[in-house]
């Protein structure tokens, strides 16, 4: 099973994972020739991709949901209420490329099973994913809260691809207006990291799992900040990174390596 993160951030968010004959995107953010390049740059054809499965409708995250489903005919799995918000920005899905699932009923798609879980996001009806093939991973970002059941679904993944989109103090005393802040810092916008490395501490379970920190703001958070806090929070409860699990930052606008489950 391997799994990439080709961008992330508010600049535009796109996930590759593939097992076995399968290939899926998570989100396509950015533009239909920039997710082709970004493909390409792990060896991968934009015209192999089985499906898109879309979080929300904003459009860090659909961007180039259509351009790529009507030139390659690829799948586009969606909420009912994200599919009708995003078809403004996407444009036509031909009808027989439009696939609906409900959060909370997980579903096979070739050789993956696919688990949607409810984020907490201001969006219509978001999504989080815990995604199995040989192995689990979840893909949790856009969502301010981390309830009891999202982190029973997320339990034992070998790579947790999670949202550290901001450090509190840097929001708060940054030049955005007051409102935006209150946003973003509510349990209906994005997690910060001090949230993230708290969640982290209830998901380890020492086995060397992978943690990608994502969606980090342009201008809220640092990579260094974001990875020191976690790093420093959960070695305060003695679990140790390198030791216990691997941790690293998803780049924001290139591909990062390939992780082989």
């Amino acid at each position: 099973m391997k799994f990439c993160s080709l961008a992330s951030g508010s600049s535009g968010n796109c996930e590759y994972i593939e097992y076995k004959n399968t290939k899926i995107l998570i989100d396509a953010g950015l533009s239909g020739k920039k997710i082709e390049e970004l493909l390409n740059s792990i060896d991968v054809k934009a015209s192999e991709i089985d499906a898109i499965f879309v979080t929300h409708e904003h459009i860090d995250h659909i961007k180039g949901v259509g351009v790529l489903s009507r030139r390659y005919g690829t799948k586009v799995f969606a909420t009912p209420e994200t599919f009708n918000r995003m078809l403004p920005t996407t444009k036509e899905i031909k009808t027989e490329n439009s696939f609906f699932f409900e959060n909370s009923k997980p579903f096979h798609f070739k050789d993956l099973f696919v688990e949607p879980i409810s984020s907490f996001h201001d969006c219509a009806n978001g999504t989080c994913f815990s995604i199995t093939g040989s192995k689990k991973v979840s893909i949790v970002t856009d969502t301010g809260w981390i309830s009891s059941e999202m982190l029973e679904k997320m339990a034992n993944s070998a790579l947790y691809y999670i949202e550290a989109n901001h450090d509190y103090e840097m929001l708060i005393n940054g030049s955005y207006p007051w409102s935006l802040k209150q946003r973003i810092s509510s349990n209906r916008g994005h997690l910060s990291n001090e949230n993230t490395a708290e969640i982290l501490q209830k998901l380890i379970t020492r086995r060397k799992e992978v943690v990608m920190l994502s969606h980090l703001s342009r201008d809220n958070n640092l990579p260094m900040l974001a990875t020191r806090t976690v790093r420093d929070f959960l070695s305060n409860k003695n679990i140790l990174e390198g030791t216990d699990y691997i941790l690293e930052v998803s780049p924001r606008e290139e591909a990062s390596k390939v992780h082989r489950l």
